[in-house]
Formats: C-alpha cells, sequence, structure tokens
C-alpha cells in the first residue's frame, strides 16, 4: 500500500520527468528540424540511425517511440501494485491502434504486416491466426471482433473505443477513493470530449442522425458523460454561429470557415485536456493522480512524435507542418 512519502517520491519523479520531455519549445525546434529522417533519428535517439530503407527505419522510429514511452511509465507505476490494473487499462489504448489498423489490413486484402508498432499476447495471437479474424481475436477481450467488423470499420471503431474507456473507468473506480485523487474526473472529462467528437465526427463524415447514434457513445453509470455531445444535434454544423447557446463554445477557438472544422475542434478539446492534466498533477500530489497524468502526458509526447516522423515520411515541409500540428505544452508552432 502506498504511503505519503511513496506518493511524494512519485510526484517529484514524475515533475522531473515532465520537465524533459519534448513539449513545448523543445517539441517547436523538433519540428522545424530538417535533414530527414536520419537526422530525426539521431536528434530522438541521440545515436547514428541503423542502415535500413526510408520506409523501415520510418515504422522502426515509431515502434522505438512508443516502446520507450511504454517503458518509461512501467519504470515509475509498477511499483504501485494497487494501480496495476489502471495500468493495464491505460497501455491497452496502443493494443487497440494496431487492432484497428489491423481491422483496415484485412478488409482492405493487405498482407499480414511483417511488424507492429505495439506487442501483447493478443497481437501475437491475432498475427499467428492471420487472416481469420474468429481465430485471431477468440478468448481475447476482443472476441466480439468477426467478419461481420469489417462491413462497417466505422462501428467496429467506435466500440473499441468505447470498451477502452470503460475497461479504464472500472480499474480507476477500484482505487481506494483517498488514494484515486482526481483520476475519475479526468477520466470523465476525457469520455465527454471523446463523446463530443465523436457525434461532430459521424454527422460530419457519415451523415448521421441523432437517432442513427444512439448506443455509440461512451456512457457511465450514474455519470453524466452524454449530454454535451447530444446538445450538438440541436446545432448546424454549416455555421458556426448556431453553436453560440452551446455549454462547451469555448471549443469553437480556432475556427476560421463559416462550417465547422471538426479537426480542429478535436484539437482544441485536446488542448483543454492537457491543461486539465498539467493543473492536476500539482494539485494533487498525494494519490495516483500523478501515475494517470505521467500516461497522458507521455502519450501527448508520444502522439506529437509519431506526427513528426509522419511528416518526414510524406515529405511536409516544416513551414506547412506549423499550419496543422498542435504543440503539447505550447501553442501551434
Amino acid at each position: 500500500m502506498a504511503e505519503p512519502l511513496e506518493f511524494a517520491y512519485l510526484y517529484a519523479r514524475v515533475c522531473g520527468a515532465f520537465s524533459k520531455m519534448r513539449l513545448g519549445d523543445t517539441a517547436r525546434e523538433l519540428m522545424r528540424g530538417s535533414g530527414g529522417i536520419v537526422a530525426l533519428w539521431k536528434s530522438l535517439f541521440n545515436e547514428e540511425a541503423p542502415n535500413l530503407p526510408e520506409a523501415k527505419l520510418v515504422f522502426e522510429a515509431e515502434r522505438r517511440v512508443i516502446a520507450r514511452s511504454i517503458e518509461s511509465f512501467l519504470r515509475l507505476a509498477k511499483p504501485f501494485s494497487e494501480s496495476s490494473e489502471l495500468i493495464h487499462a491505460l497501455i491497452s489504448k496502443y493494443e487497440i491502434s494496431v487492432i484497428k489498423s489491423m481491422l483496415f489490413r484485412l478488409r482492405s486484402g493487405e498482407p499480414k504486416p511483417e511488424q507492429t508498432s505495439f506487442s501483447s499476447r493478443v497481437i501475437d495471437q491475432a498475427l499467428a491466426e492471420w487472416p481469420r479474424i474468429d481465430d485471431m481475436f477468440r478468448k481475447t477481450p476482443y472476441a466480439w471482433l468477426s467478419a461481420q467488423s469489417l462491413e462497417n470499420l466505422a462501428v467496429a471503431e467506435n466500440r473499441l473505443d468505447r470498451q477502452y474507456y470503460m475497461s479504464l473507468w472500472s480499474s480507476a473506480h477500484k482505487i481506494d477513493q483517498q488514494k484515486v485523487g482526481t483520476i475519475l474526473d479526468l477520466i470523465r472529462w476525457e469520455i465527454i470530449y471523446q463523446n463530443v467528437v465523436w457525434a461532430l465526427r459521424i454527422r460530419r463524415y457519415y451523415g448521421m442522425t441523432k437517432q442513427d447514434a444512439a448506443g455509440m457513445f461512451v456512457e457511465v453509470k450514474s455519470v453524466d458523460t452524454t449530454t454535451l455531445a447530444l446538445q450538438t444535434f440541436q446545432y448546424d454544423i454549416e455555421r458556426i454561429d448556431s453553436f453560440e447557446r452551446w455549454s462547451l463554445k469555448r471549443l469553437l477557438t480556432g475556427q476560421t470557415g463559416p462550417a465547422l472544422d471538426v479537426p480542429v475542434l478535436e484539437i482544441r478539446t485536446q488542448e483543454d485536456l492537457f491543461a486539465m492534466v498539467r493543473r492536476n498533477l500539482h494539485l494533487h500530489p498525494f494519490s495516483y493522480t500523478p501515475n494517470y497524468c505521467y500516461f497522458k502526458l507521455l502519450e501527448y509526447e508520444t502522439s506529437l512524435l509519431l506526427a513528426v516522423l509522419e511528416s518526414v515520411r510524406l515529405g511536409v515541409a516544416p513551414e506547412e507542418k506549423a499550419k496543422v500540428m498542435w504543440i503539447p505544452g505550447g501553442t501551434r508552432v
């Protein structure tokens, strides 16, 4: 059982690790760099790049970025056994990301991937049983996936997201109330924003109505996580000014056109969540809150580094990155 001194040590270590992350100005400099994947590799890993074709080098860099993030998190989090279920639930986000990629490849008729960016028992089984989807996920938490799931990937991905958040909420809810800090509240807001973004996505990209969306939101017993998302169906996504009475209209900051730009709003939700994480890290040091916040901070850093790697692969110029990338801990470049 964690004692106050252990929590203080955890908080101090998280603060120290946070100060060294590639966020804010450090990330901005990385994004502005040039020289291709070889130069970026040296900057990321402080070593010479292996002699690999560019595509494989980018993939290996992505795999190493994710692995390093998870290893850093586990070094700090594992000693606190009371939060072991939460730790597993958090990391499963990377597993679900790989599963989504596998579903896309299966539907497209692409061959089995030679490697994946994240490995686990579930992923290893899926690769071994490829392409028999029923066998790939048999006796795993994703056993519900079937050939029918490939017919509507949006629905399957939505269910995977809902499964992740329900597992995350359940595991956090089992932590002693005196030690959980504000983890549940942070997860609640993440779910709320996920529901909001999903509501606007399915309207913008799939033309769905409020009735079509029934059952597609993350719902937590005795906690309201859907009202703010459902409110969006009252407004015209082709007219920003119609959202004037929306409770979350602050998320419309950065919109430039007359119609709602969903990706811009999604970046705004990430900015809001990042601010919540940073604030709560310091407000609740004598709890497991720093554990959760550390994972989220690492996740923001990892997402940014993967975006930089992708931009190098696509040959995006530094000035073009500046127009679309959000820098955690700062503003856009």
